[in-house]
């Protein structure tokens, strides 16, 4: 995945000075931005978004912004993806999808190695991971690897993996019922702060 000219091409982009509001890709999502601290999502940094289950549309609150990383040059990475986010990722018209990888470990190295090495290499702008554990520890080095990597690392936990002190920038959580969806924003004490309707 690595090549000295790519490695030249990121470093040339490194030392770009950076605005401060180009630290944030709009969700493209209404009302979402206001919702999240920084006004959009991290273009460095740990996200966690809970939900219910595999068949909860979660793709939806990252596509748009998705789209836009997909054409910024580096790679979106799933690692281990379930096979509808994989399909939503690989096939939504506005993703270019020649910029997507997915990534299964190699035996004897787990998912979460496998993102942590992604996101510090510099080759991606975001890696998605479905990690099926949760340690304060694992969060703070995913948090690490993607500030040096200047990537957003997404992890996607399910409902009762998700564990009050784990260290993340942003931590929402994707509720559904019969009247529809909404995404509240969560903090690391596992309280609910407020939340926005999803059309």
């Amino acid at each position: 995945m690595k090549t000295t000219g790519k490695l030249h091409n990121l470093n040339a982009w490194e030392r770009t000075a950076t605005p401060a509001t180009s630290l944030v890709m709009p969700t493209g999502v209404d009302g979402l931005d206001e919702l999240l601290p920084c006004g959009g999502w991290p273009r460095n940094g740990l996200v966690e978004i809970i939900v219910p289950d595999d068949y909860v549309d979660f793709m939806s609150l990252l596509m748009p912004a998705l789209a836009r990383f997909s054409r910024q040059g580096r790679w979106l990475a799933m690692v281990t993806p379930p096979s509808q986010a994989r399909a939503s990722l690989f096939t939504d018209s506005r993703v270019d999808s020649l910029k997507v990888l997915q990534v299964n470990p190699h035996p004897g190295r787990s998912a979460l190695w496998t993102a942590e090495s992604m996101l510090q290499s510099g080759d991606c702008s975001v890696v998605l991971a479905w990690p099926n554990c949760n340690t304060e520890l694992m969060d703070k080095r995913l948090q690490n690897a993607a500030t040096s990597g200047k990537a957003l690392a997404i992890l996607v936990r399910y409902e009762g993996m998700s564990t009050p002190g784990s260290v993340v920038d942003v931590r929402l959580k994707l509720e559904t019922d019969t009247d529809g969806s909404a995404v509240y924003l969560v903090n690391n004490q596992g309280e609910m702060l407020s939340g926005v309707a999803l059309v």
